[in-house]
């Protein structure tokens, strides 16, 4: 598909799907069309996008994503030497979940107070 494409259905800018190529998370082919020469990403861009934008709520880095499909991709870094990262983020996961569960009681226990339940 086209950038114009994959914006309209991510909802970044060319800039920021740029990028991501830019820094490898993404990629695309390079396709004639006419005299001209367009990006063409491939439909696992949607699906890289979305574990990038989700990934980047949780706290990850965008190196940090890089290093853990990376890992996916090859061996360099092997999973196990990847296993002490993985289990600390899941640990700050767990905080973060937590927490937000505590801020939604505390809202819910507001909103009751107000009647408005």
């Amino acid at each position: 598909m086209k950038i114009s494409e994959l914006c309209k259905q991510t909802g970044l800018s060319k800039d920021g799907i740029r990028h991501y190529e830019q820094l490898g998370l993404i990629y695309s082919e390079r396709k004639p069309a006419g005299s001209r020469y367009y990006q063409d990403y491939a439909d696992s861009s949607l699906l890289r996008i979305d574990m990038i934008q989700c990934g980047k709520s949780c706290g990850f880095t965008l190196k940090e994503i890089k290093t853990i499909f990376d890992s996916a991709a090859s061996d360099e870094p092997s999973i196990a030497e990847l296993r002490p990262f993985l289990i600390q983020k899941l640990e700050e996961l767990d905080h973060k979940a937590q927490e937000i569960e505590k801020m939604k009681g505390m809202i819910k226990l507001n909103l009751a107070g107000l009647g408005c339940e």
